[in-house]
C-alpha cells in the first residue's frame, strides 16, 4: 500500500470512529461531546495532514478538502478555493443523478480537464477531496509515489 493509499485507509477509519460516535446513545452529554470534538479534531487533523502531504508531490499544484461545499482543510494555491467548494457540490449532484440513470453505482472521482490544467474530484468518507494540477500530469502516478520536498 503506498502512502496515498495508506492515508485514505487512516481517513476511513477515522470517519467511521467519528460516525458511530455520533450514533452512540448516552447519559453523559458533556463526556460525549468532549468525544466527539476529540474524533472530529483527530479527522480534520489526518484531513489536513492528507492535503499538505498530496501538495509535496511533483506536479500538483493545490489540493483542498471539502464537506458540503466548506473548506475543511487545504493547501497549494488554489484560485477561487471558495468558490471550487459550491461548484464541486453541484457537480457532485449532477454527477449522482447521471450515476443513477446510467447504474454507474456511487460516485467515487470526477475529473475536470481544462486546456492547461485539471481538478480531480475524489469521495473520502463525508469529504470531498479535490486535487489540481497541470492538465500533463499523471496523477495516478504521482499519488503512487512517496511524498517528498517538492522540487
Amino acid at each position: 500500500m503506498h502512502w496515498f493509499e495508506s492515508q485514505l485507509a487512516e481517513l476511513d477509519r477515522l470517519a467511521a470512529a467519528y460516525s458511530a460516535a455520533q450514533l452512540q446513545p448516552s447519559d453523559d452529554l458533556v463526556g460525549t461531546s468532549a468525544s466527539l470534538r476529540t474524533k472530529r479534531g483527530e479527522f480534520i487533523g489526518a484531513l489536513q495532514t492528507l492535503v499538505d502531504g498530496v501538495v509535496r508531490i511533483k506536479g500538483i499544484d493545490a489540493c483542498a478538502a471539502y464537506h458540503e461545499g466548506l473548506i475543511l482543510a487545504s493547501a497549494g494555491q488554489l484560485p477561487h478555493a471558495d468558490a471550487l467548494g459550491a461548484l464541486i457540490e453541484d457537480s457532485i449532484g449532477v454527477a449522482r443523478d447521471s450515476s443513477t440513470i446510467l447504474k454507474l453505482g456511487d460516485i467515487e472521482q470526477l475529473v475536470i480537464v481544462g486546456s492547461a490544467s485539471k481538478v480531480a474530484v475524489l469521495n473520502i468518507g463525508p469529504v470531498v477531496l479535490c486535487i489540481a494540477c497541470p492538465k500533463t500530469t499523471n496523477l495516478a502516478a504521482a499519488l503512487s509515489e512517496p511524498v517528498k520536498a517538492k522540487r
